[in-house]
């Protein structure tokens, strides 16, 4: 990878489409929005400017595999997009020069999710693996999720255009996939025709979040709401079709082999545990060594463990977890959250 490089002039890309006012949802939180985020912002402008000075700065970005984080340090760096490595993540950070809300990588490609602080509008920042913008559309609302495809071509991004929170009663969603190349909206998955049960199932309050690409990069996973029922579906990008695959699942997450999905299973109003879905077996666990309230769509790891971020009191950071469900959860990265890993 190459030294990272401050953006150049970037190139702005509208988006136009109508919106639907959707429905009472029982849905999931959003990582670091609402409670979760609010608890980020209260973190980084209570605590005192120099925590941030207890982890190392690298010069130069670890080998692979790394992770790519924003840092939940307060002070400067709060927000900054730092890498990590995943194999000695104490050993210190490398800070780009992006400032992400959420963020994901992969295939050379990333997605920024953030609030420009001049105008107060959202926006999708592409950028390359120098974490040079190449490109910037607006958004319809407050950031929610976002996802890059295996190969970097595809980037899904999810936003509230009504409410902050899965939690809220009617709360909108809309998911639109960008061309990366191209740095234009391909597709809106509202747009998409999806099939339950052979028929085609089509309504006004549906809210699709929650994107995760298969190694195709076409192939994905999405949680689509409708009527208070979360179903998992997947679909191709290219064919702009989908079908439900179960109920029940929300902000999936597929591993790497693609046999497995890691996805919040709800336990109360507002409260999820990590659970797994084999999808070749049709098979569905909890990992019940995490106890605690899971706010993030996760990512893998490696086939073995997912990676996630929890806000408490203290603030975000990185966790981990054996998918074997033999091990307890353990601290992977302190100060941090929206991770994605670079293998």
């Amino acid at each position: 990878m190459n030294e990272p490089v401050v953006p150049a002039e970037l190139a702005l890309v509208p988006v136009d489409r109508r919106r639907a006012w959707a429905f009472v949802g029982i849905c999931v939180f959003a990582a670091i929005l609402a409670v979760g985020y609010a608890t980020v912002v209260v973190t980084r402008r209570s605590r005192p400017a120099t925590a941030a000075a207890a982890v190392p700065l690298r010069t130069e970005p670890p080998a692979r595999p790394y992770l790519v984080v924003s840092s939940a340090e307060p002070g400067d760096r709060w927000g900054r997009l730092v890498l990590v490595s995943a194999v000695a993540p104490k050993a210190g950070v490398f800070v780009t020069p992006l400032s992400c809300e959420r963020t994901h990588m992969a295939g050379g490609r990333g997605a920024c999710l953030r609030q420009d602080p001049a105008t107060s509008k959202y926006a999708l920042e592409i950028f390359d693996e120098t974490f040079r913008t190449r490109h910037r559309l607006p958004l319809t609302g407050v950031p929610s999720r976002t996802r890059v495809s295996p190969d970097g071509r595809w980037a899904a991004a999810t936003v509230f255009e009504q409410g902050h929170s899965y939690a809220e009663e009617g709360f909108s969603t809309r998911t639109t996939i960008v061309d990366t190349a191209a740095g234009r909206v391909y597709a809106d998955l509202e747009q998409f025709e999806v099939e339950r049960d052979g028929r085609r199932f089509k309504g006004a309050d549906f809210n699709f979040w929650g994107v995760t690409f298969a190694r195709d990069s076409d192939t994905f996973y999405a949680t689509l709401s409708s009527g208070g029922v979360n179903y998992l579906v997947t679909g191709r990008i290219t064919t702009r079709r989908a079908k439900v695959v179960r109920t029940g699942v929300e902000c999936p997450s597929l591993s790497p082999d693609g046999t497995r999905i890691a996805y919040k299973h709800r336990v109360s109003h507002d409260a999820w545990q990590l659970w797994l879905f084999d999808l070749q077996t049709g098979e569905e666990r909890a990992l019940s060594r995490e106890t605690r309230n899971l706010d993030d769509q996760v990512d893998w790891l490696d086939d073995g463990h997912v990676i996630y971020q929890l806000v408490g009191v203290s603030g975000a950071n990185v966790w981990s977890i054996e998918t074997s469900g033999s091990a307890s959860p353990r601290l992977l990265v302190e100060h941090a959250f929206s991770p994605s890993v670079i293998r």
